[in-house]
């Protein structure tokens, strides 16, 4: 036991005979007794000899005077924040990102070898101050994982913010991460919510099911062939999420081993205008499925496909042709708006070929665009050309160097592409969209030439075309066609 005395606040020994506290809570209770009330803002503080506390005394002195100072990057007088610069010069100094990265070079426990190098690449591309805040969220990854290797960084802050952007960029350019594509996150995060809806007993193949697709799709990517599209296995998990829930509504079932083919027609004939691309969903997931052991016999290879759908889309008429072709061809027009209408409405230009358009695409000598997909060069009208002159003149205006010819606000800073969705809203005071024009154009094309001609010369599949010379494509369009020709 000790011999001291207890503190009558805290457990801590009194050795002092005199007192009934330990020493910190005896100086604390004399300097609580030393407070008063002031007679200015009436707070319990320590007061002068006036009554009055330090922050009222402060408070009533006159302020000095702020040194200000002939900038001497913009010439105005005003306060100077270091370096004989004001607060909006500083903030827009080239240099400033660069001693930014040395102070926190000085600070890290590990230097990245790429830090350096990550710093002039942002500051090519950024505002100063943009620098600055990507280089701190670095720097704040790095001091949770110093040793954190690229892969682990793009990992930790995978959202579409402007750091995560410019790592990306940084990253997959020097070779030392791989490009992970945010639009594939998405459609992965969509795809799961497809799945989190099958009702329990027929979960487990469709999660199966989706399984295969993405080795599929890995396959195809390797051998060099054309993978399934994101939307593509969307609309095969859509399908199948909505005959699960059919079936677990219309009658019990434990699994898709009892499933019939009165139940497929009977579903099917809730929408029969979709019968083709369901029939052809299910024969492929039952295919699948009997090869899995999951079903005995395969009740879809009894289904009858549906007529093959036609093209059931709009047309532009040839006035209102004529009259987005007046728009596009004037000067008041921005030129992206012209660029892109003009480049669907006459060449057929699809929006990610428009969108995937780089600089090296053009061939100033010849007049020609390298359109992707497209088995040799594309022509270009004096109209269209001189849209893309615009462009360009625009494009260089900005100072990006994203090599593509569409730069958006959100791409200037990075390398990808614009958003498919940026196209529409370009064309919206038109009251159009890319899709429509180049539909229209395709159609024209078709009835004109040939579907296989057609085929040949823009890159595509002359089976897909035949659907442009269906009797959806109405008599009076037809007619409106042949009068102005």
């Amino acid at each position: 036991m000790s011999r001291y005395r207890t503190c009558l606040d805290c457990p801590a020994p009194v050795k002092f005979a005199r007192r009934e506290r330990c020493h910190t809570c005896h100086r604390r209770v004399e300097v609580a007794a030393q407070r008063r009330h002031c007679v200015r803002c009436d707070q319990l503080r320590h007061l002068d000899a006036t009554g009055i506390c330090a922050g009222c005394t402060r408070a009533a002195a006159p302020r000095k005077t702020p040194k200000t100072i002939i900038c001497s990057c913009c010439g105005q007088q005003r306060r100077n924040v270091g370096r004989g610069l004001c607060n909006r010069c500083n903030l827009a100094d080239p240099d400033r990102p660069f001693r930014y990265a040395t102070a926190q070079a000085a600070r890290m426990v590990v230097v990245p070898s790429w830090w350096g190098e990550l710093t002039a690449f942002t500051a090519a591309r950024h505002h100063p101050s943009g620098t600055v805040i990507i280089l701190r969220e670095t720097c704040r990854l790095l001091a949770d994982e110093p040793t954190a290797v690229p892969q682990r960084l793009l990992a930790r802050c995978a959202n579409d913010g402007p750091t995560s952007q410019a790592l990306t960029a940084f990253f997959t350019d020097r070779g030392l991460a791989l490009p992970d594509d945010y639009r594939q996150q998405y459609a992965a995060r969509r795809r799961a919510r497809y799945l989190e809806t099958v009702p329990a007993p027929l979960s487990s193949g469709v999660a199966a099911f989706h399984s295969a697709l993405l080795d599929e799709r890995e396959r195809a990517r390797r051998r060099g062939k054309r993978p399934l599209a994101d939307a593509t296995m969307e609309t095969k998990l859509r399908i199948l999420r909505d005959l699960a829930v059919h079936l677990i509504a219309s009658r019990p079932v434990t699994g898709w081993a009892e499933v019939t083919t009165a139940d497929l027609e009977c579903w099917i004939a809730h929408t029969p205008a979709r019968r083709h691309q369901l029939t052809y969903v299910l024969r492929r997931f039952f295919t699948w499925a009997k090869g899995r052991k999951l079903v005995l016999v395969d009740p879809a290879r009894s289904l009858r496909l549906g007529p093959q759908p036609a093209f059931a889309g709009t047309i532009i008429d040839h006035r209102t042709q004529l009259a987005l072709f007046g728009r596009w061809t004037s000067a008041e027009t921005r030129p992206y708006e012209r660029l892109i209408g003009l480049l669907a409405l006459l060449h057929a230009a699809s929006s990610t070929q428009i969108r995937s358009l780089v600089i090296t695409d053009i061939d100033s000598e010849r007049r020609t665009l390298d359109l992707a997909g497209r088995p040799f060069p594309t022509a270009i009208d004096p109209a269209t050309w001189t849209a893309l002159e615009a462009c360009l003149a625009q494009r260089d205006a900005l100072g990006t160097l994203n090599p593509h010819v569409v730069v958006t606000g959100a791409t200037r800073t990075g390398d990808r592409a614009a958003h498919p969705s940026y196209l529409s809203r370009l064309l919206r005071p038109a009251q159009t969209t890319p899709s429509v024009c180049r539909q229209t154009r395709l159609a024209r094309l078709v009835i004109d030439l040939d579907p296989k001609l057609t085929a040949s010369a823009l890159g595509m599949n002359g089976g897909g075309l035949v659907r442009y010379m269906d009797d959806n494509i109405t008599h009076d369009r037809l007619e409106s066609a042949t009068r102005h020709r």
